[in-house]
């Protein structure tokens, strides 16, 4: 499902009287961390732009506490069980009508928000999550050439964090436009692209290159091994309301998400750096969740892309997929979608192992 616009309330002041407290040094580096590793774990590896919305929505603030002049929204466990920072352009407090989080995510109601984007909304990590899904949908939506969620991670990781530069401020009006509803080039609007292209700029110059730079942490595997999700060679795409992840599988965690039978919403990369040569790739099925028979698995190799199906439901532990030569650079990976054609069954993502 696609939102054309999300509704945004700014975090306007519930009581003028109530103190500024913000954020300690050290908890807005945590939080731009926190913002840096999510992305990079669904593939986006330009994570201060994402910290550009955060600045720019709440000044990096996720609960009241942080901002006490702002609404206090449902309780998060990112808080102590104390409440989420909310917004309260929409009314006063006692309407429940703000956007939540760092990200201010706003379906009306808080009860409305949470409806549509679940609890882990409430959380830093589920808010950028959901943060990270709904530009790259706005990507695919409106920026030409850009098909799919990985077209979309490409095309915002080549957003050069250089202010003039045209794909800089192409991502700063789109955010103005479909983020906040600003679509039009009067001052208004540009002053809030501004904002977003400027809070993007100074995170990263807060940070250095070093800090945000996540594109290499993939390790290679002299040896081969196992890449297991949630490691920094597994990349986790599409919406995460429509992924759950479980103590199971391989050393204990084990994702899965609706089969679909159109385009697919959910997809996991398992990115494979080994030396040149043969190597025997399995994959390991969890037993429970796996219930799919059409686990259509891509391996890209060696400049080739070949496809093995896989019944999900038919071993507990790896299977193989087969041998295949790697030339040990570019892009070479193994990939599983969860457009398997089939109806109310689940697509399990678990580990691959590759060994020589």
């Amino acid at each position: 499902m696609r939102f054309w616009v999300l509704a945004i309330a700014a975090t306007a002041a519930c009581s003028s009287s109530k103190p500024k407290r913000g954020l300690t040094v050290e908890a807005k580096h945590a939080r731009y961390a926190v913002i840096r590793d999510t992305a990079a774990r669904m593939g986006v590896h330009n994570g201060a732009l994402l910290a550009g919305i955060a600045m720019s929505e709440t000044n990096l603030a996720h609960c009241q506490i942080e901002a006490p002049y702002a609404c206090p929204g449902p309780a998060s466990p990112s808080c102590n069980g104390g409440p989420v920072i909310a917004g309260a352009a929409d009314g006063p407090c006692t309407a429940m009508q703000g956007g939540l989080g760092m990200f201010q995510f706003d379906a009306g109601t808080y009860a409305d928000t949470l409806a549509q984007y679940g609890p882990r909304v409430l959380t830093i990590e589920g808010s950028t999550e959901q943060a990270v899904a709904f530009v790259l949908d706005k990507i695919v939506s409106d920026v030409p050439g850009t098909q799919d969620w990985l077209g979309a991670a490409a095309w915002l990781d080549r957003v050069p964090l250089v202010k003039g530069q045209p794909a800089l401020d192409q991502w700063s009006q789109l955010l103005a436009c479909r983020y906040n509803g600003c679509c039009t080039h009067n001052a208004t609007c540009e002053n809030r692209a501004a904002g977003y292209r400027d809070n993007a700029l100074a995170a990263y110059a807060e940070m250095g290159d070093a800090f945000w730079r996540t594109n290499d942490r993939c390790e290679s595997l002299p040896y081969g091994g196992v890449i297991d999700v949630r490691s920094s060679c597994y990349l986790a795409a599409g919406d995460p309301r429509h992924r759950a992840r479980e103590l199971a599988g391989y050393a204990g965690s084990v994702e899965w998400a609706p089969a679909s039978s159109g385009d697919a919403d959910e997809l996991a990369e398992w990115i494979v750096k080994v030396p040149h040569g043969r190597y025997h790739v399995d994959v390991h099925l969890d037993g429970t969740f796996g219930r799919t028979k059409q686990a259509r698995y891509e391996i890209a190799h060696a400049g080739k892309l070949d496809t093995v199906t896989v019944d999900q439901t038919s071993a507990v532990g790896f299977v193989p997929l087969g041998a295949f030569d790697f030339a040990g650079s570019g892009d070479e990976h193994v990939l599983l979608r969860d457009n398997t054609g089939e109806s109310h069954v689940q697509v399990a993502f678990d580990a691959v192992r590759v060994t020589p």
